[in-house]
């Protein structure tokens, strides 16, 4: 159950709940002893039939009621991050997680699981995404289109993570998977190519998101700058 259960789905979690280290979450039903034993993390609980399922051998919250039970001790911009890549690898619809946070009324978590829903966008294909578009939306940002293709005279161009298509601004993030040299040139080159055809591109990395303020002005910037009067 809970953040366990999040790292057997591969959910985007925040590095100090991804330690391997540190004993799984467990429950077991009201009728049954509590688990009590140093390797566990045991509770008593009782889940509706269709927030189990099986996974690999295991038994686990489904990934929506997963979702639900990480908005409680997840910092916002995670919560939305995992309900991005639920809704990204088909693990679960929006109309799922809206049921269920209608079903848990008053249980803790639900406050952060409705008020990230309408946030969360099934285009975001990273976490390192789903990251920067929470925190730019956070501070003031329009909401940007996700992983949308750039055409030209009808012929496909690129595809790009944020796109503002009125002012013609794109904001892509490099993670750690941009840093081969190969993928850098691959990137350089594509990037010349947006801004030939009049784009504004606008790369961020992990430093940016450490520097939320500082980031957020600098799309706001070129958004003002760019956006027909």
């Amino acid at each position: 159950t809970d953040l366990s259960a999040a790292a057997a789905w591969e959910l985007p979690l925040p590095y100090w709940a991804q330690d391997a280290d540190s004993p799984p979450s467990i429950a077991v039903t009201s009728d049954r002893a509590q688990p009590r034993r140093a390797s566990a993390r045991g509770r008593r609980l009782d889940l509706p039939d269709g927030h189990v399922t099986e996974f690999r051998g295991l038994r686990l919250t489904t990934p929506a009621r997963t979702w639900l039970d990480g908005a409680e001790p997840l910092p916002f911009p995670y919560v939305v991050a995992m309900g991005d890549a639920v809704l990204h690898r088909n693990l679960a619809s929006t109309e799922d997680l809206d049921r269920l946070c209608h079903w848990a009324f008053r249980r803790r978590g639900v406050v952060n699981a409705r008020r990230a829903l309408p946030l969360l966008d099934a285009g975001s294909e990273s976490f390192g995404e789903s990251l920067a578009r929470i925190v730019l939306i956070m501070g003031g940002v329009p909401r940007p289109l996700c992983n949308a293709n750039i055409l030209i005279d009808g012929e496909w161009l690129a595809r790009v993570d944020m796109l503002w298509p009125a002012a013609r601004v794109i904001v892509e993030y490099d993670g750690i998977v941009h840093l081969p040299e190969a993928q850098r040139r691959k990137d350089a080159q594509r990037r010349n190519l947006l801004q030939e055809a009049g784009y504004y591109v606008i790369v961020l990395t992990a430093d940016d998101l450490r520097q939320p303020e500082r980031m957020c002005m600098t799309v706001k910037t070129a958004l003002a700058a760019r956006t027909p009067r």
